[in-house]
């Protein structure tokens, strides 16, 4: 069901694409949290979700950084990295308060299996 909570966050989370085009940010319903996807790198893409826009801002934030100080191609700082404090990208108003949500959590995507592995049968 969708509730007006949904609504001000599913707006939350375009007011953050607009700030990170090298992301995919989206308020999903199913998990009632915000989900990002970093998309430069399909070998290299990172996954954060939060509770809140603002949370979810300074993930992304903190994953591009580290990206940036593990590839052996970045000579120059992701945008925003040299500030202290990153712009937030968020209206005040529309960050929601979800219920019940898992605490904000970071994973890498699966890579793909090497085509010499081969599936045995019994």
């Amino acid at each position: 069901m969708l509730t007006l909570a949904d609504l001000d966050a599913a707006r939350a989370a375009q007011q953050v694409q607009q700030h990170a085009p090298d992301w995919f940010v989206i308020w999903s319903l199913r998990h009632r949290r915000f989900e990002a996807w970093q998309c430069t790198d399909p070998q290299e893409c990172r996954i954060v979700y939060a509770q809140s826009a603002i949370a979810l801002w300074n993930l992304m934030q903190q994953t591009e950084v580290d990206l940036w100080r593990t590839s052996p191609y970045g000579a120059t700082p992701p945008p925003g990295a040299a500030s202290l404090e990153p712009p937030l990208p968020v209206t005040p108003g529309l960050v929601p308060h979800p219920r019940a949500l898992l605490p904000a959590h970071t994973e890498q995507a699966p890579r793909p299996r090497p085509s010499s592995w081969k599936r045995r049968r019994p």
